[in-house]
């Protein structure tokens, strides 16, 4: 059975560019009969909007995008994730390092010799295997190569915070997810999870990479830029202009529920819309 999940992290509010990543993944979960379930990655404290974590489901139920289940927490998985932290150091995966920003080599690798020491007090990194899988399939994108990836990355910071590209990786395998769908700014880290995957000898879910809303400058919307929030008072406007970027038939003019706008966006969802050559 589909199981899939929208996983935002609780930096602030919702906006444009987070909402068509959410509904893109609802609709291609209810289409395929699946569950749709929400994790809120919370696993960075220093850069947490404590209101996030209400305003985030608030804007998903004012746009008629409701999950499955109760919502999940990333930080109640701690234990877990130092649990597979442990399990690949013993399979001889992770090593720690020293190095800071100045010292990386090429993609943020560490390219010291950290690996030939022992118990030194740094982040912890995972070397990528001669084997690491060279391809992923993704179901808009079609075949994405791995040749990007550097030669090690951080699961674990230096200051003892869990990294994301660990936590999402095990906990989208413990959950059970089959299907992840977000954006394709994501997909280098879905290269980095799937490789984690692998050490684990584990199955990845499936993947589906969204195309990215960007300002009138082309830049990526995002918290960071200043990307406005979503407004809730206007769900129909916002699902349709969602769905036009995701290039989805138009609902008719005089459909004015947001139930009905996304009954018809689920019987109508087309994956072949968003493949590469279409966008």
């Amino acid at each position: 059975m589909y199981r899939g999940r929208f996983a935002p992290s609780p930096t602030g509010p919702l906006h444009m560019g987070s909402l068509v990543t959410a509904l893109g993944s609802f609709l291609d979960a209810r289409s395929h009969h699946g569950e749709w379930y929400l994790r809120i990655d919370d696993i960075d404290p220093p850069r947490h909007d404590k209101r996030s974590f209400e305003s985030i489901p608030r804007c998903l139920e004012s746009h008629g995008l409701v999950w499955d289940g109760d919502i999940i927490l990333q930080s109640q998985r701690r234990e877990a994730h130092e649990d597979y932290l442990s399990k690949l150091r013993h399979e001889g995966y992770l090593f720690d390092c020293l190095c800071t920003r100045a010292t990386l080599g090429d993609r943020g690798a560490c390219v010291s010799s950290c690996r030939g020491h022992i118990n030194i007090d740094g982040s912890v990194r995972f070397h990528l295997p001669i084997d690491a899988p060279e391809i992923l399939d993704d179901l808009f994108l079609g075949q994405e190569h791995t040749d990007s990836l550097p030669e090690n990355f951080i699961v674990k910071r230096r200051d003892g915070l869990i990294a994301y590209q660990l936590a999402t990786a095990v906990d989208d395998l413990d959950e059970g997810y089959t299907h992840v769908i977000r954006g394709s700014d994501l997909l280098e880290s879905s290269l980095r999870q799937m490789v984690i995957h692998q050490a684990l000898r584990r199955p990845s879910p499936e993947y589906g990479h969204l195309p990215i809303v960007t300002d009138k400058a082309g830049i990526k919307l995002s918290k960071q830029t200043g990307a406005l929030a979503v407004d809730q008072n206007t769900p129909i406007s916002n699902l349709r202009e969602a769905l036009a970027f995701l290039k989805q038939p138009s609902p008719p003019k005089d459909i004015d529920r947001v139930d009905d706008i996304l009954h018809h966006a689920i019987i109508n969802w087309r994956r072949d819309t968003l493949k590469s050559g279409n966008l």
